[in-house]
């Protein structure tokens, strides 16, 4: 292990940038699990309600303030970025092996390995990363400035053009997979990895919005390594980026937009450090090159994502498909079954007592388990248009299966 001797380091400003890298994370987990299995002890109030939102926030402040203080811990550690750069890739490891297995090969994964793979090693190794390439790739106060400029709008691009919005269009799960958070269905992607307990918040942080903070903090910290008089304030910049982030989330939650999450931090940078900036003529020149390049980079990234996701199979909205019936289901992960995720007023799903939350153990005698491909699912739906549809269902809180017949008008 290679660490960096340096006077503005004490061992135990070492040990507290550890520690705090370490609580940061294990706190971040442990919240994500709070938020995947409260529902199980707890009455966890409708989405869309006001107490539904509030939940939401109270968890997903906490959650943000853990990860960012897990950053700003990887921001302190004297280790080189080589070394932290090695054992972030490691830790990153896990969640890939796991995307293969259940995307590439279909093998199913432990919900208990998933979650830690996903909310507690991804997360940790994305920090390290972003730690190193802060500490390798900006050496003066000027490029960290001209980087947030940069990021806001290429991220601005990438949600509304860009790899981001293709994905969404073509319901790839791929960005549920790898965030950090609950894992609930988006509205436009009705079968991504839905559980049977209710969340508090189905919005989920990105790997790449851990990693930016990490970027950044490293930077602010080295510079006074670089040079004493480059003393700009960690602190400032840290309340400055979680309160725009914040502000985001509140958006997130409330009206359900993809909020580009770089945009609030590259502001927050912007406001907290723009004192420092000391561009010249030169300098100025070399942004403006930069920009182009940015403009050109971006062309190229949404070129790709359209014709990547182009090429691949689209899970068709089951709402779409059925309306009918009127309700929308997705996918219980460890099991198979299917899940009634919403349900339409005045439907027949409705007016049969069946609610949001419902496992559905089969339709007319099949186990959903069974209807793995969607087109089994609407097949078996579609039989059922004339005769009828005997559910057979388990609900949180009742010890028996119910039987629930639907008829359609």
């Amino acid at each position: 292990m290679t660490v960096s001797t340096s006077p503005h380091e004490s061992p135990q400003q070492v040990s507290g940038a550890f520690w705090a890298l370490v609580g940061g994370a294990f706190g971040a987990f442990l919240l994500t699990l709070l938020n995947r299995y409260l529902g199980v002890w707890v009455p966890i109030p409708a989405a869309q309600s006001v107490a539904g939102h509030l939940g939401s926030l109270v968890y997903l402040f906490p959650l943000l303030l853990a990860l960012m203080t897990a950053a700003a811990g990887a921001a302190r550690l004297p280790q080189s970025p080589g070394f932290l750069g090695l054992v972030g890739l490691l830790l990153a490891v896990p969640m890939g092996v796991v995307y293969l297995l259940t995307e590439t090969f279909r093998v199913p994964v432990p919900l208990p390995l998933f979650l830690t793979a996903n909310n507690l090693f991804l997360p940790v190794g994305v920090i390290l990363m972003g730690a190193a390439l802060g500490r390798k790739i900006i050496k003066h106060p000027n490029t960290l400035l001209a980087l947030a400029g940069i990021v806001i709008f290429f991220d601005i691009v990438m949600v509304t053009m860009g790899t981001v919005a293709q994905a969404m269009q073509a319901n790839s799960k791929l960005i549920s997979l790898v965030s950090v958070g609950g894992g609930s269905p988006q509205p436009q992607l009705p079968m991504q990895l839905t559980k049977a307990i209710p969340l508090l918040s189905g919005v989920t942080i990105g790997p790449a919005d851990v990693l930016l903070p990490a970027l950044f903090f490293a930077a602010i910290v080295q510079f006074p390594r670089l040079k004493p008089e480059w003393q700009i304030p960690l602190k400032r910049t840290f309340w400055w980026v979680f309160g725009l982030l914040a502000l985001a989330l509140v958006l997130v939650e409330t009206t359900g937009l993809p909020i580009p999450a770089w945009v609030p931090m590259g502001i927050g940078l912007l406001i907290a450090n723009a004192r420092y900036a000391a561009f010249s003529k030169q300098e100025r020149r070399d942004l403006w090159i930069g920009a182009v390049f940015a403009i050109f980079c971006a062309a190229l990234i949404i070129a790709g994502a359209k014709r990547f996701f182009a090429s691949q199979p689209k899970e068709p909205a089951s709402n779409q498909r059925v309306p009918k019936w009127g309700w929308q289901v997705g996918v219980v992960r460890e099991t198979s079954e299917r899940l009634v995720v919403g349900v339409m007023a005045n439907m027949p799903i409705e007016k049969a007592g069946i609610k949001p939350g419902d496992v559905i153990e089969s339709i007319n005698g099949v186990k959903t388990a069974t209807l793995i491909r969607n087109e089994d699912w609407f097949k078996a739906l579609e039989d059922a248009e004339k005769t009828g549809l005997s559910v057979r269902l388990r609900r949180l809180g009742e010890k028996k299966p119910l039987d629930v017949k639907v008829m359609l008008p």
